[in-house]
């Protein structure tokens, strides 16, 4: 019942800082309850403790790739700096793997085993914790192989989401389950119906999920499309969910989780960002380039000279006397 009310109160509040701190508080005090342990308890608190780490793992990317391109630009030996930023994220994003990790087990001990067999019987009051852990489950796995596979995640996670996600009825969460779905079949090509695309079914659910006000399913477009290298499909994504935010207002029931939506799409946005400025996101929607001048079309209007100069000075007549 604690738990309920607590998750009921704090998903009003889109302020992903506090969250994380108070999740980091809760671990240990829910862990040293011996009879009865919370497993759905702690699959909330570990999930949120991990965004604490999340966070730092996002500022040491940043700091790596801006020091990258300022050194490129500057032409300085700064090696090593690049090299500290980039094991400081690496531990970092070690520290939200295995955070996120407990939290999918935490779920596996209150649920069953996941993506295995039948679905579980989930009370309709347990389906947030569910879905927390699917999303969690997915994190768990790319902080880890960003920070070198030291959790030794498996592989096979995203399938095992795939299935559990199947579990959840999409239109009661925002089609952030058919998002999960989409996002291992993409990632590993061959794994989903062969009628299917699963990059054309991420973004229709981050679509649907835009209308609720409620943006996780564009946030796991954008996340999982950056980290399989598709600008193609990132790009459009981060527009989409700019123009999502002035459209369509934050659900107030679930606001810390479309502020934790923005907060992964921002992120990616810096990254894009910083690796060709040198700084993060000047204005959310609008990415390096878009104001790039474009080659005129056609012949140069201007090859003749400047319109807008001075004209030239006429010939002066010839002077009689001269004339021979």
């Amino acid at each position: 019942m604690t738990l309920d009310r607590v998750v009921d109160r704090g998903t009003d509040y889109g302020d992903t800082g506090k969250v994380c701190a108070l999740g980091s508080a809760l671990v240990h005090p829910l862990g040293s309850l011996t009879k009865n342990e919370p497993h759905r308890a702690l699959v909330i608190a570990e999930g949120t403790a991990a965004l604490c780490a999340e966070e730092a793992a996002w500022e040491g990317e940043l700091d790596a790739a801006r020091v990258k391109h300022n050194a490129m630009a500057l032409g300085d030996g700064r090696a090593p700096e690049i090299t500290d930023a980039r094991l400081r994220a690496e531990r970092a994003h070690t520290l939200a793997a295995a955070r996120f990790e407990a939290a999918f087990r935490q779920a596996e001990e209150a649920f069953g085993p996941i993506g295995t067999g039948d679905c579980p019987k989930i009370k309709e009051k347990d389906e947030f914790a569910y879905l927390f852990a699917l999303v969690s489950g997915t994190l768990a796995l790319l902080h880890d192989r960003s920070g070198g596979a030291h959790n030794e995640v498996p592989m096979d996670r995203l399938s095992a989401v795939a299935r559990g996600a199947a579990c959840l009825d999409d239109a009661d969460w925002w089609s952030a389950p058919s998002a999960l779905q989409g996002a291992s079949w993409a990632t590993i090509p061959g794994s989903g119906p062969a009628d299917v695309d699963p990059w054309a079914m991420l973004d229709e659910a981050a679509a649907r999920g835009e209308a609720s006000g409620v943006r996780v399913a564009r946030a796991i477009e954008v996340l999982i499309a950056a980290n399989n290298g598709r600008d193609d499909i990132l790009r459009p994504a981060l527009r989409a969910h700019a123009a999502s935010l002035q459209a369509v207002d934050r659900n107030d029931d679930w606001a810390l989780l479309d502020a934790y939506a923005y907060e992964v799409s921002l992120q990616q946005s810096d990254a894009l960002w910083t690796a060709e400025t040198g700084h993060r996101t000047e204005t959310f929607g609008k990415l390096p380039g878009d104001d790039a001048p474009t080659a005129p079309v056609g012949p140069d209007p201007f090859a003749g000279g400047d319109p807008f100069g001075a004209p030239a000075p006429e010939p002066e007549p010839p002077n009689p006397e001269e004339t021979p």
